[in-house]
């Protein structure tokens, strides 16, 4: 079990520490040379770690070099960090809550490339059990009787964390027993309590009970070795155990129990060994050593993301791009800077740092690279996990149940809270930095409501990163204690996780000293805090673009692939590109050539007035239009879907605006089509009839029955108020000028087909049903849903087009058809805008020109009155340009 070599063992109680030196080249069941000394479990942090480092000094005696170091350390604890969850428990430890005591031991011994590793002392105390006296059971239960009631288990000498023969929790300390929990029974207050009820008199120990009235102890014992073999009874018959191990000071006192708890076990007592352990502080010095020794830190590193596509440089590359840039930025005249040294620079003059970021932030590595730009700097940091101070992932469960909508795939209702409620106020206040520390840092995402006063440091990172490190495995929902599956994390993501999120950094804007983008996790960026406002004050006088982002589908085509550099040639296709979809695009800042992303929300948290103008009296900090492309050349046809009305988007999922579409057609062969509109004579019912058949049967349906079928030609404008059926067909390159909201897609006909992993796609017939108008057929497709282009202005060298939207469109299209130069006002509205037709134009405004490229979408904050567009070709240039209506701009 255990590999030969030199271990620490610790044991980490209340009043003192015991280490030893474990080597495995002599036999197990040496006695130990045990290392004890005192420590206060109710002193300072800072003292506590000195007490457990001086004890694992003073065994490192000479040049002996150290495999590892195994701590058994008191619960609750996180054992895989190595961070302290001791709290409100009487006191003991509690100046270490939320402290990563890994970290801290490391640094103060030194021994920073050794393996630490905690583990709860029955774990220790099972595992050096079995390897000290050599046990070979297949079935073993084993219990620690002392202060607490202690369990671990094991299955062909393979500790269990979870079986479903034995309690969820993985212990039998919490669960039921005749009138409270088995702790209070199985544990020396039960005997103090029981000698307190039968004689009046107080005791201290389970030993003074003994040998002060041996009369009354035989009592005690018995009942109490009755009570745990009743206890144990049905739990080790479901386990089929087939040993039985007993250690701590009460297993001292065996013999007065041992009768008792076998006649309670009755018949299963004759097939199970039962083991008292008198060395059971060595078992427990040696399991942790085991522990440790099994631990291999140099394991393969975490595949951190899984995607094909680029990670941002961190570095710009100043080349003179012909056409369209994938990676977009905007230039500030002040500093951005790179690397965990410069930002180590930044923290090293501060005692207290509070360092708060986005969900999916990878904030062990974070936390690891950071700690070693500053040790190099010879500063001695105290982390705190704020992780430490989250309500019970049960508790958490429970309170955004009704938001998650059970095991759907998709849809939930955005939850309203924010951030505090996934914390628990009690923890939140035992959470101090170390006055002795010479820095403290709370770090994690929400660390700010520890209330700490000091430097704010805030880690951002793009949505893009976030899903593919979601799909990678490499990160989790707030307060999750397990990875779901990809659509259920998305879901949790999307409906509770990003809108807290999104409250909290709102909060903090104006607070925060460093901005950090943390996608690129080894060579970070950041910008301080007044420079970064200072830029967002410049983005939004000037036109700038998003950092577009590209997806795969499985209806994806090869549009994109051919026409825009930069992107991976090896995907299998891209359906989709987020152009602007402003929840999950972001905007990076260029400075001293390094690049910077941050969120799209940054801006309209800073100032929504001067990017919406007019519209922000309605839309708040949401952003109103997004622009998005679907690629379905040499592709396929996307489903058959409709979108939610305006009352259903509110009333069951929560948002405050619905998904109103239209497809530009930028592209597209002459063979396209768009389905769109019901055929005049569409009976529902013998619709949903063929849709179920073809969902329950895969019966395939002709959708052209039902559906209208429309030829696509370039710059042709369809139009997809909510309700309406819809979908685009193969071989057309779409720009998708919508409404923001971007996932509400119900699905009714997906042509028989599985996704890109091989899974069917979810079918939502019912949503559908509930939302879709059957009276937009026949005529009114072609009178109502395709736009109809009208000429509203003209001058030498071009003219001003309508591309009139639906009634239900709170938006509206313009294009500019031109040669040479054209003004243009905002009207204090924002503009979204694309080149559909030319190579390039140059956008001025102020005396600063901007060029954008074929298929670039632009925006054009409020706050511009006017703006000039040059083009220099000898054909004309197709300008499209989207806009809040006027008369719906204001709150409904």
């Amino acid at each position: 079990m255990m590999q030969p070599g030199k271990y620490i063992g610790l044991d980490v109680g209340g009043s003192h520490v015991t280490a030893s030196l474990i080597d495995t080249c002599i036999t197990p069941d040496q006695p130990l040379h045990l290392l004890r000394k005192d420590i206060n479990a109710f002193g300072k942090a800072f003292n506590i770690i000195t007490d457990i480092g001086s004890c694992i000094n003073e065994i490192l005696i000479g040049d002996i070099k150290i495999d590892a170091v195994g701590i058994a350390f008191p619960g609750p604890f996180n054992y895989e960090k190595g961070v302290c969850a001791i709290a409100n428990v009487g006191g003991k430890f509690e100046q270490t809550f939320g402290l990563h005591v890994k970290q801290a031991l490391k640094d103060i011994t030194g021994l920073n490339d050794t393996i630490f590793r905690f583990s709860n002392d029955a774990h220790c105390f099972a595992t050096g059990a079995f390897y000290r006296h050599q046990l070979s059971s297949k079935r073993t239960v084993f219990l620690t009787l002392g202060t607490g009631f202690g369990s671990a288990f094991m299955k062909n000498e393979v500790l269990l964390y979870n079986d479903p023969a034995l309690p969820a929790s993985g212990t039998f300390y919490d669960q039921d027993f005749l009138l409270t929990k088995a702790d209070d029974y199985f544990s020396t207050r039960w005997f103090l309590n029981e000698y307190r009820y039968l004689t009046g008199k107080e005791i201290s120990s389970v030993k003074e009970l003994v040998n002060t009235d041996p009369e009354i102890a035989t009592s005690i014992f018995w009942e109490f070795g009755s009570n745990l073999g009743y206890f144990l009874l049905p739990w080790l018959q479901q386990f089929e155990c087939d040993e039985l191990v007993i250690g701590g000071n009460i297993s001292k006192a065996n013999e007065f129990f041992v009768s008792s708890l076998k006649k309670r076990l009755g018949i299963i007592s004759e097939h199970i060994n039962i083991v008292f352990c008198d060395d059971t502080e060595d078992c427990i010095l040696t399991g942790a050593a085991i522990l440790a020794a099994e631990r291999n830190e140099a394991q393969v590193a975490l595949n951190k993301r899984k995607t094909t596509q680029h990670l941002l440089p961190v570095t710009s590359i100043l080349a003179n791009h012909s056409s369209y840039n994938i990676f977009p930025s905007f230039h500030s005249d002040y500093e951005v800077n790179k690397g965990f040294n410069s930002l180590a620079d930044k923290i090293s003059i501060e005692r207290i740092v509070t360092i708060d970021g986005y969900g999916g932030v990878l904030w062990g590595t974070f936390r690891q690279q950071l700690h070693k730009a500053l040790s190099a700097k010879k500063k001695s940091v105290f982390w705190y996990d704020i992780n430490a101070c989250l309500k019970s992932p049960g508790e958490i469960e429970k309170m955004i149940e009704e938001n998650l909508n059970g095991d759907d795939p998709v849809f939930g209702k955005k939850y309203k809270g924010s951030l505090a409620d996934f914390f628990d106020n009690k923890k939140l206040e035992l959470l101090h930095p170390d006055p002795d520390a010479e820095i403290s840092i709370v770090y994690g995402t929400g660390a700010t409501l520890s209330n700490w006063q000091g430097l704010l440091v805030y880690a951002d990172v793009p949505k893009n990163e976030i899903q593919y490190r979601m799909r990678a495995g490499s990160i989790n929902n707030i307060g999750s204690s397990k990875v779901s599956s990809n659509t259920q994390m998305y879901k949790r993501f999307y409906f509770v996780d990003w809108p807290v999120l999104n409250k909290h950094k709102e909060q903090l804007l104006n607070k925060i000293h460093c901005i950090v983008d943390e996608q690129r996790i080894d060579e970070i960026t950041w910008m301080d805090g007044n420079d970064f406002r200072n830029t967002l004050n410049e983005i939004l006088q000037q036109p700038f673009r998003a950092r577009p982002w590209f997806e795969a589908g499985v209806w994806g085509g090869d549009w994109m692939k051919k026409n825009i550099t930069g992107l991976n040639k090896e995907e299998i296709n891209y359906a989709w590109s987020f152009e602007l979809i402003t929840p999950e695009n972001g905007i990076v800042i260029e400075g001293n050539k390094n690049l910077l992303e941050i969120s799209f929300d940054f801006l309209l948290f800073f100032d929504n007035n001067k990017l919406l103008g007019r519209a922000a009296m309605r839309f708040g900090t949401e952003f109103p239009i997004r622009f998005d492309f679907l690629d379905t050349y040499d592709g396929g046809n996307l489903s058959i879907q409709c979108h939610p009305r305006t009352n259903y988007i509110r009333e069951k999922f929560g948002e405050n605006f619905t998904q109103d579409e239209t497809y530009y057609i930028l592209d597209c062969e002459p063979d396209a089509k768009v389905y769109l509109g019901f055929q005049n004579d569409i009976d529902p019912c013998a619709f949903k009839t063929a849709l179920l058949d073809a969902q329950n049967t895969g019966v395939e349906m002709q959708a052209e029955k039902y559906v209208q079928k429309h030829a696509a030609h370039k710059h042709d404008l369809f139009l997809i108020p909510n309700g309406t059926i819809h979908a685009s067909g193969k071989n057309n390159m779409v720009l998708e000028i919508s409404s923001t909201p971007y996932i509400y897609t119900f699905k009714m006909y997906d042509w028989l087909r599985l996704d890109l992993n091989g899974q069917a796609r979810p079918i939502n017939i019912d949503h559908a049903f509930n939302n879709l108008y059957f009276d937009r057929k026949g005529s009114y497709v072609q009178d109502k849903l395709i736009s109809h282009p009208v000429v509203e202005q003209e001058w030498k060298g071009g003219r001003k087009i309508k591309l009139p939207t639906h009634e239900e469109h709170f938006y509206t299209v313009d294009r500019y058809e031109f040669t040479g130069e054209v003004q243009i006002n905002t009207n204090n509205q924002c503009h979204v805008c694309m080149l559909v037709e030319g190579d390039r134009v140059e956008v001025t405004v102020n005396k600063k020109t901007t060029p954008f490229h074929y298929a670039e979408t632009f925006v054009i904050p409020a706050s511009i009155e006017n703006y000039s567009v040059h083009y220099r070709g000898n054909a004309k240039a197709f300008l499209v340009v989207a806009y809040v209506k006027e008369e719906c701009c204001f709150k409904i």
